[in-house]
């Protein structure tokens, strides 16, 4: 019984001796891509891991859509299987949140037969190549061999070949802690914050080296940006590319950042015109009650309200009945040249003979075939109404 057990013992020893030589001279031949924002950085190298086993890294990439993690067994410990180096094994589903130094993932473990493998982490990216990092030799073990279930440990056998170790061989590896709090720490000697995701943007302040400050959310517009909590109470947006980020990011929210602001169009100051400018004003009658065939008279205003004299042109008016619009007279007066500041009156005589008790419109326009170059056109009309009376007409 002692010789079986001893026998058990010795086999044991040699087996974990060769894979403490053995996997640290592999894991040479894999190092890890040094990309901050795409990597696994739990496990390490040539650790072993059972059960749910929780990954850890940064997936964190502008215009990330999503990553995924896999795993795929090496061939050199595995004699009797063929082994396809294009073939990898889900780990975990693709996940679309951003992660920075968090949790990638749970690796249920005991769906892989027990062995040695290499984990790979894959990001996608929207309009560019995937990124991919590797991490092994990583050795799954859940099912130990039955004479490892023992009073004696295993680093008891080891110490009774070998003798004591150094403390750091047979030490399990510690996990470390982690802090999850999502948050960035500014890299460069002073860095802007602004009200937005991109340098379009108005800069609220700016923040020195060394400054950490909290991460509320990350742009949806695939910029990359971060939405900061500032020391004082006040948040905006920072760029990734001027800060480390840490923590968990993989709950983080996807915020809109707001719109763009319109920078406003300059107004010019107004400068004096340089022009003259005709304005209508008003129309009096010299008989009050304008009457059938009674010649009457129409006196109507004009101003030069612009800066230089106005040159001679015309005023034209225009008798039409109300009801249908039709031209009951025509008359046309020369303009004389008026200068600035300065009213004159135009006089119209009239003699109308048709379509007595009803409304007629009288249209006065000042420069009706736009001869004279003024600042404003839009004044150069004045319209009044009366009713002919009877008189005398049959």
């Amino acid at each position: 019984m002692n010789r079986s057990r001893n026998l058990a013992l010795l086999l044991f020893s040699t087996v974990l001796m060769a894979l403490l030589f053995t996997l640290p001279i592999y894991a040479q031949t894999s190092p890890t891509p040094d990309n901050p924002n795409a990597n696994i950085s739990w496990p390490p190298p040539v650790y072993t891991v059972s059960g749910d086993f929780t990954i850890r890294g940064s997936a964190n990439l502008p215009n990330q859509s999503n990553y995924f993690i896999e795993y795929q067994p090496v061939a050199a410990f595995f004699p009797d299987e063929v082994i396809d180096p294009n073939v990898w094994l889900p780990a975990n589903a693709p996940s679309a949140s951003a992660v920075q130094d968090g949790i990638l993932g749970v690796w249920d473990t005991t769906l892989a037969d027990d062995g040695v493998y290499k984990i790979r982490l894959t990001v996608r990216v929207r309009g560019g190549q995937p990124v991919s990092a590797i991490v092994e030799p990583i050795r799954v073990l859940n099912n130990p061999p039955p004479f490892v279930v023992e009073e004696t440990s295993p680093r008891d056998i080891i110490e009774g070949i070998i003798g004591t170790p150094p403390p750091s061989v047979g030490q399990p590896t510690p996990i470390p802690t982690f802090d999850v709090t999502p948050r960035v720490t500014v890299n460069r000697s002073s860095v802007n914050v602004r009200e937005g995701d991109s340098t379009a943007y108005p800069v609220i302040t700016a923040l020195t080296q060394g400054t950490t400050v909290s991460v509320l959310g990350i742009s949806n517009q695939g910029t990359g940006w971060y939405y900061v909590q500032l020391p004082d109470g006040r948040r905006g947006w920072i760029s990734p590319t001027v800060v480390e980020a840490e923590g968990d990011f993989s709950n983080i929210a996807r915020l809109a950042p707001p719109p763009i602001p319109v920078t406003p169009t300059p107004i010019p100051t107004a400068t004096p015109a340089t022009v003259s400018n005709l304005t209508a004003g008003i129309v009096v009658f010299d008989n009050p009650t304008p009457t059938c065939a009674v010649p009457f008279t129409v006196g109507f205003d004009v101003a030069n309200t612009g800066s230089i004299p106005t040159p001679g042109g015309f005023v034209t008016l225009l008798d039409s009945r109300q009801a249908d619009g039709s031209v009951q007279a025509n008359v046309t007066q020369p303009l004389p040249i008026i200068n600035p500041g300065t009213t004159v009156r135009i006089n119209f005589p009239l003699t109308i003979s048709t379509w007595y008790n009803e409304v007629h419109v009288i249209t006065l326009t000042i420069d009706s075939s736009n001869q004279i170059f003024e600042f404003n056109e839009n004044d150069n009309r004045q319209t009044v109404t009366y009713v002919l009376q009877k008189g005398a007409c049959p």
